[in-house]
């Protein structure tokens, strides 16, 4: 027979598994009873996964090279850059994993709206700074976190320069990119323009000067790589690049055979049907050129350079002084 409980014994009850007092035993296959279940959070799964862009790996792959010699030259010591794999991640997890200080840098990006962050290792600084102002052997570097001098903090954006450059350089076969910078912090916790939540494309670059390891990351919001995505979802193969690269020579080589017709014009006037009837063998036109003035030379209606009327080798010829950009 089963016991039935009053309404005083019900609120009781109630009160004390609400309170604690009374243990409650965890239902079968429940979270609690089950120490392998973790709860799914569906929405930062949709924002963390995202389309792999192979084209972008090909991009800083070719960057990586280029920076290689374009570092060797700026501080003339031997130098090593090499990409990593390409990941998407959350924003939030990439400041926890830089340590304090680190040159973090905030470029923005003409072309895609937006701006992509440029970081590097204290190390690989101060290692630049130390061959710059003099120092004939690299040792491991003193961290300090301290603001840079003036005169430090300009080498520093030569630094950036010459990486931006070259950044610019390896997008040019993709997109037109042009890189412009902002301004750098060197504790992460102060770059709070991109949301914590936000995805962004990083890449890490290992970087040897030397004996030296450090390295340098590209963090770019993945919202503003989306206009251009159909660039980037398709992997260029080296046969697609080479069949490219012999058109666009074939077709450069071509374009530079058309042949064009180059007009000087000695000079302009402009006169009534009447003057015009009236002209008779050894009549005078006076034109709106000077003697000393530059003749106009055209292409197409359009003057393109200037010069002056001459002989060369007993036939007339022009003089370029000044090209019309």
């Amino acid at each position: 027979m089963s016991q039935v409980l009053s309404q005083e014994e019900i609120d009781a009850l109630l009160k004390g598994i609400s309170e604690g007092d009374v243990a409650v035993e965890a239902e079968q296959g429940s979270p609690a009873a089950n120490s392998d279940v973790r709860p799914f959070d569906f929405a930062n799964m949709a924002r963390s996964k995202k389309e792999e862009l192979p084209t972008l790996q090909f991009i800083y792959e070719r960057f990586g090279k280029s920076l290689t010699s374009a570092l060797t030259l700026f501080i003339e010591r031997e130098v090593d850059v090499s990409a990593s794999k390409v990941q998407n991640t959350e924003y939030r997890e990439l400041t926890k994993s830089l340590p304090v200080p680190t040159n973090i840098n905030l470029v923005i990006t003409e072309g895609l709206k937006g701006f992509l962050v440029l970081i590097f290792d204290a190390k690989l600084i101060f290692s630049v700074l130390e061959t710059i102002f003099g120092g004939s052997r690299l040792s491991a570097p003193k961290i300090e976190g301290r603001e840079f001098t003036k005169i430090e903090l300009k080498v520093v954006k030569k630094l950036i320069e010459v990486v931006l450059l070259e950044f610019e350089k390896a997008w040019a076969a993709v997109y037109e990119l042009r890189c412009k910078y902002s301004r750098s912090e060197m504790n992460p916790n102060y770059v709070t323009a991109i949301a914590p939540e936000e995805v962004v494309s990083l890449c890490e670059f290992s970087v040897t000067v030397d004996d030296i390891n450090s390295w340098m990351k590209i963090c770019v919001p993945y919202s503003i790589l989306e206009p251009i995505k159909n660039l980037l979802v398709l992997a260029p193969s080296r046969e697609g690049r080479e069949i490219k690269e012999r058109w666009e020579k074939q077709l450069k080589n071509r374009l530079l055979k058309v042949p064009l017709e180059i007009t000087a014009t000695l000079g302009r006037k402009k006169m009534s049907l009447q003057e015009f009837v009236n002209l008779r063998e050894g009549s005078l036109i006076l034109v709106e050129q000077h003697v000393n003035d530059l003749l106009p030379l055209e292409i197409d209606n359009r003057a393109r350079l200037r010069g002056k009327l001459g002989l060369f080798k007993g036939g007339k010829a022009v003089k370029i002084e000044e090209i019309i950009r």
